[in-house]
């Protein structure tokens, strides 16, 4: 068996391909071409603009015809594995769909120097460090920032089925949108509509595939973009005392006129895991707030690494959707404090994984 496998990085500069000959030459160039103790690839444009892969290993050899999509989805594995022969290309296949296809046996490569054929005496599983091409846009990507919304309120709904009206105002994103983005998840099998519409009545639409979509959010999804931190190290070593401070200190008394008195601080990360399902006691206390003026009020010293107050000022304020309350602290939704913890150190991810397990995660 031969696999190698990377961290994934997307370049901030990538091209998008956007015709068959496009892919195919590009993939003629990229993909690598290697001998390696009597094992062998090599990927060639043919007459007719068609093209091949050709493996060797040992005795064995396989010959494989390109079968060139340049919008990929999870349609792809309805359609089963059709016949051995073939090898499926994309511009660029994300992991989670490259796992469903690896899990269905299904020989797939993009231009990034992902590749997968699975023959009777050897598995090749080759994944990219880095991507430098994409796929062509057919619709809004769903995990943009705003569009991202809907699908946090859809996760975050796991068991309850939605109306488009309903998710517009859970996201404060306009219907349009929202429409949009639902077209792409259910193109994608992660949402299906579950009651038509009419004169009267409004269609709704559930998940089809939480994990899936969930992990699709995960793999993509990049905390140090989509956030700016500010640690502050307090003297405090109890979590509960530390979030309690801040929730009086940003927490309206009276709100003003024409205002909600809605807290200005909601937390994530492993406080508001703790509080949750409680695993390993929290080592930082985080909260996101909507404004980073409200920063003048912190009473803490501000440092620059070790702090064990982090306040987070997000890109976008979706975060604060699905917000939750436990034990009189508002809490982010878990699907957000799932992602939260992803990608940071300090038991982050063994937190995380946790509480996705827990029977009532997102419930």
């Amino acid at each position: 068996m031969f696999c190698w496998a990377s961290k994934i990085i997307t370049l901030s500069k990538t091209k998008n391909i956007t015709s068959v000959e496009e892919l195919l030459i590009t993939l003629e160039k990229s993909m690598i071409s290697e001998e390696y103790r009597g094992f062998s690839t090599r990927f060639s444009l043919l007459s007719g603009g068609d093209a091949e892969l050709r493996l060797e290993a040992g005795h064995e050899k396989v010959l494989l015809k390109a079968r060139p999509i340049l919008h990929p989805s999870r349609k792809l594995l309805k359609e089963g594995r059709g016949e051995g022969s073939n090898l499926l290309v994309c511009p660029h296949i994300p992991e989670p769909l490259a796992a469903d296809l690896r899990h269905a046996g299904i020989s797939h490569g993009d231009p990034n120097g992902r590749l997968f054929v699975q023959a009777p005496t050897f598995l090749l599983d080759r994944r990219p460090g880095e991507i430098f091409y994409q796929n062509s846009r057919t619709g809004p990507d769903p995990f943009s920032p705003k569009a991202s919304r809907i699908v946090r309120a859809l996760l975050s709904k796991r068991d309850s089925p939605l109306t488009q009206d309903e998710l517009s105002k859970r996201t404060e994103v306009s219907r349009t949108i929202v429409s949009q983005v639902l077209s792409k998840l259910v193109e994608d099998d992660w949402v299906r509509q579950v009651s038509p519409s009419g004169r009267r009545t409004s269609a709704y639409y559930q998940l089809a595939d939480f994990d899936r979509l969930l992990d699709a959010w995960a793999a993509v999804d990049d905390w140090t973009k989509r956030t700016t931190v500010h640690q502050y190290s307090v003297l405090s070593n109890h979590p509960e005392e530390i979030a309690a401070t801040i929730r009086d200190l940003f927490t309206p008394k009276e709100p003003a006129p024409g205002e909600s008195g809605r807290a200005n601080v909601v937390f994530t990360q492993w406080f508001a895991a703790w509080l949750r399902y409680p695993y390993t006691t929290p080592p930082v206390v985080t909260a996101y707030l909507p404004d980073k003026r409200l920063l003048d009020a912190v009473p803490y010293r501000k440092v620059n690494t070790g702090g064990n107050l982090w306040l987070v000022i997000p890109s976008d304020k979706g975060v604060f959707h699905e917000a939750q309350e436990r034990k009189g602290f508002l809490l982010a939704g878990d699907v957000q404090i799932y992602l939260d913890l992803l990608r940071v150190g300090q038991r982050g991810p063994d937190q995380a994984a946790e509480l996705r397990q827990w029977e009532g995660f997102s419930r």
